[in-house]
């Protein structure tokens, strides 16, 4: 066995950071599938009034939320910073979730202010997404 020299040691490094780099993208696709469903949920219980569809919405909600969990767990990298930006994501997302549905609720609006929530639902997860491929260098 040779001993390694600098030059091959350093590229064999830069090439794992890369890598690393590339493998913790997984968090971008999450955040847009998780986007692209919450504008689906919101404009669904905005439109689809009455018990069934609540229980089916729900359930298909309860259904994704297991999926993606999943997903992430079986994950092996995180971004750098991922648990705070995940953090900052999730609390915009659920103050917006919960402003939709609750003032949309409770005055019985219309499809138009669902459609807006879930445009916000899922304009905050794109900037996380955003966020993830610029910590990745995918955002180039």
């Amino acid at each position: 066995m040779e001993p390694m020299n600098y030059e091959t040691a350093r590229a064999q490094v830069d090439e794992m950071a890369v890598r690393a780099r590339r493998s913790a993208r997984w968090l971008a696709r999450y955040y847009l599938v998780f986007g692209v469903a919450s504008l689906l949920a919101a404009v669904g219980f905005g439109v689809l009034h009455g018990l069934v569809w609540t229980i089916v919405l729900t359930t298909l909600w309860g259904a994704l939320i297991v999926a993606i969990t999943v997903y992430a767990a079986r994950q092996r990298t995180m971004v750098r910073g991922g648990g705070r930006l995940h953090g900052w994501v999730m609390a915009v997302w659920t103050v917006l979730w919960v402003g939709t549905v609750v003032i949309g609720s409770g005055y019985d609006l219309a499809w138009p202010w669902w459609l807006g929530g879930g445009v916000a639902l899922l304009a905050t997860c794109t900037v996380g997404a955003w966020a993830v491929l610029r910590r990745t260098d995918g955002g180039r």
